[in-house]
């Protein structure tokens, strides 16, 4: 099976160009942010209404994004580790700090073993399969966001 070369990344200039531009259309666009729960860290449902478009962001170290995900395709094709849901959450929880989240406390605590066993089996699988690495990743990401059963809809 023969592999496709990897492009070469971004340079460091053409980077902080593409994270200042999505920092910028979070704040021009008009995102609608939801706290969707803060257990064990926060995740929020960011919606664009002019393009009827919604997301889930996980952000496991706000107030700093550098572990964010989000389920859009610009960051998973992108590999700038952020992208405008992303920014959007981080400033609005900025604002936001005490929101209530929508959905209430877990009872019977985290299995967070059990998922990120998953997660492992997961990019695992698609690495065998030979899945594109944005495609690996997303699909082993779902997992954080995927309702369990007994769980409350989102």
């Amino acid at each position: 099976m023969r592999r496709r070369a990897r492009e070469p990344g971004p340079t460091p200039a053409e980077r902080n160009r593409a994270v200042g531009e999505r920092k910028t259309r979070a704040v021009e666009e008009p995102l609608d942010v939801r706290l969707r729960t803060r257990e064990v860290y926060p995740i929020l449902e960011v919606r664009n209404p002019l393009h009827g478009t919604a997301y889930r962001v996980l952000l496991p170290e706000f107030p700093g994004s550098g572990s964010a995900l989000c389920t859009c395709t610009d960051f998973a094709r992108r590999g700038l580790g952020t992208c405008k849901h992303i920014e959007a959450g981080v400033a609005w929880l900025g604002e936001h700090p005490d929101s209530p989240p929508l959905l209430p406390p877990r009872r019977g605590g985290v299995r967070s073993a059990a998922v990120w066993k998953e997660v492992d089996r997961r990019i695992s699988e698609g690495s065998r399969a030979g899945m594109p690495e944005s495609e690996r990743v997303r699909r082993a990401g779902a997992v954080l966001f995927e309702r369990r059963r007994g769980e409350p809809d989102p």
